[in-house]
């Protein structure tokens, strides 16, 4: 045997293959799991502005979910409510000419159905057409 290669013990291997194997199953197990919904108005607000939206920005999120922490509300969405959502930056200039970035939100398409028809049946969809303020 080489003295270079260092072998790794099989109960070690064994229990990384099985912390990763669960956290695949969990991952895979919360994009199956069906959208329930949520009781939570400023949520609901949340989830109306990126179902019928392209993408939000977090100023404009904040403005409509009524928070002032949008990026803790999405993080809510994700975790408690297992929705995949995206944000991308944008690159500006802020008004002294230095490069500066926003977020801008979306949800992905396979979301946007489910959630779009959650809100239909849950009688939350008629706000929509008139803002979610």
């Amino acid at each position: 045997m080489n003295l270079h290669q260092i072998k790794k013990p099989e109960a070690v291997g064994a229990a990384q293959a099985h912390d990763y194997i669960a956290e695949q199953s969990s991952l895979d197990s919360n994009r199956i799991k069906p959208f329930v919904g949520t009781n939570n108005p400023r949520r609901i607000r949340a989830l109306i502005a990126l179902v019928y939206r392209d993408c939000v920005s977090r100023e404009d999120l904040d403005n409509l979910a009524g928070c002032t922490n949008s990026p803790d509300l999405v993080a809510q969405l994700k975790k408690r409510c297992g929705l995949d959502i995206q944000m991308r930056e944008v690159h500006t200039k802020d008004r002294d000419g230095r490069s500066t970035w926003f977020g801008v939100y979306s949800l992905v398409i396979e979301d946007k159905y489910r959630v779009r028809q959650w809100l239909v049946n849950a009688g939350h969809a008629e706000r929509a057409q008139y803002g979610s303020r």
